[in-house]
């Protein structure tokens, strides 16, 4: 074999062996992506803030967008339309003592296992 030729096989094998790895990652990284949108979008379509034949739509949405900007987009819109009655205190849906589910948890207390009968302000 030419040893041109030889040097270009082993560079290529060089190059897939370094970069398969990172392929792999990303790719399950994607796929935890997708799920966890489809639960979100699932919740969202729940509560009444999107349509349930507007699911997919939402999650293909935000997944064609790699660098976040949809998500972070969506959430500053959520934020705006959730009332404070003062800075510094806890929103009105998370005082407005209704059980909350994990997912809520997680969003306005860090915790999916959160205990919500205490407001979580450090005094």
């Amino acid at each position: 074999m030419d040893t041109h030729v030889h040097k270009i096989l082993e560079k290529t094998a060089e190059y897939i062996e370094t970069t398969q790895p990172l392929i792999d990652q990303h790719n399950e990284q994607r796929m935890a992506f997708l799920k966890r949108a489809h639960q979100v979008a699932g919740v969202l379509a729940n509560r009444g803030i999107i349509a349930h034949d507007s699911i997919n739509g939402f999650v293909d949405k935000i997944a064609a967008d790699e660098s976040g900007t949809e998500v972070w987009n969506l959430v500053e819109k959520l934020a705006a339309a959730i009332p404070v009655d003062d800075l510094g205190h806890i929103a009105k849906v998370a005082a407005s003592g209704k059980d909350l589910d994990a997912f809520e948890k997680l969003a306005l207390y860090g915790d999916p296992f959160a205990d919500t009968r205490t407001p979580g302000m450090v005094e």
